[in-house]
């Protein structure tokens, strides 16, 4: 076989003509290769999630995101789990392990005044326990739940009363600062008959208010018709619906109270976003060792 030389310039060897045949056949498919349609996002990425990560964030929403997002990502970080919030957040969402939840947007103008320190503000409501829930006879008699709320830390008192009176609020308000652990200073209710009497009917002191005064108390009234103004009480009202109510049956009365008192300490030893990853019990000693008071 001949092989003819092409031209060269002085000083370089010459090349052989069917090896730069072959060299711009090979540059042609590359160049023609490189113009298909081939995506640039890697397929793997070196820090993403590993399936043992995505699993423990499936197991604990399935035991704990009742509860909120950072009870969640407290108990992975108990567990090892060395991402950021965020990043557990936005796997929950792209793996769909929680359904997305439709927030309605407020409209009020309403600026409440929030409690500066634990036990400056504390919100105070009623609610009726659902019938739906107690499986036992109640022969006419209806449950409430009175709930405490501190605005600064959210710790939160509840008990468990057969009547919706002055009395039962009265009596509730007196072992309130034991139970919390705070000096209360000011109080927040309704001007619903249970905390005070109707100005058009009577001008005393309701046994609220002088239990109030007893403690020297101040309390605070919210407008008429306007339950956003105790919104954190009213919250967690909803959350008790949630937690407690909505998927419990009580037999008896002792396990009616049994179980408030239980969700009562699982509430306050839980950590939410608001409070940095805090529970509401972590709150109140962190602040009166930070204020050396």
């Amino acid at each position: 076989m001949v092989v003819s030389y092409s031209t060269h310039i002085k000083g370089d060897s010459p090349m052989p003509r069917i090896n730069q045949e072959m060299i711009c056949r090979q540059r042609m498919c590359e160049y023609a290769r490189s113009l298909a349609l081939r995506s640039r996002r890697p397929h793997h990425s070196p820090t993403a999630h590993t399936g043992k990560e995505l699993e423990l964030i499936r197991n604990r929403m399935r035991r704990n995101g009742i509860y909120g997002m950072a009870a969640v990502y407290v108990r992975c970080l108990s567990q090892g789990y060395t991402r950021s919030f965020e990043s557990m957040c936005r796997q929950i969402r792209k793996n769909g392990y929680r359904k997305p939840e439709i927030h309605r947007k407020s409209y009020t103008r309403y600026e409440g005044k929030d409690g500066k320190f634990p036990g400056d503000k504390v919100q105070v409501d009623i609610k009726y326990v659902p019938e739906e829930c107690i499986r036992f006879p109640t022969y006419g008699d209806r449950y409430y739940q009175i709930t405490a709320i501190d605005e600064y830390s959210r710790k939160r008192a509840l008990t468990i009363v057969k009547e919706k009176s002055t009395y039962e609020t009265a009596k509730f308000l007196k072992t309130l600062p034991g139970r919390m652990g705070l000096r209360i200073h000011q109080i927040q209710v309704d001007n619903g008959s249970e905390f005070v009497h109707d100005p058009d009917k009577t001008d005393k002191e309701s046994a609220f208010e002088l239990a109030a005064k007893e403690l020297e108390m101040m309390i605070h009234h919210t407008r008429p018709y306007s339950p956003w103004q105790n919104g954190k009480v009213e919250r967690s009202h909803r959350e008790d619906g949630k937690i407690l109510y909505g998927r419990k049956a009580f037999t008896s009365e002792k396990e009616l109270v049994r179980q408030v008192e239980k969700h009562e300490r699982r509430y306050n030893s839980t950590a939410k976003t608001v409070l940095k990853f805090r529970s509401l019990n972590q709150v109140v000693p962190d602040y009166f060792s930070i204020s050396n008071v």
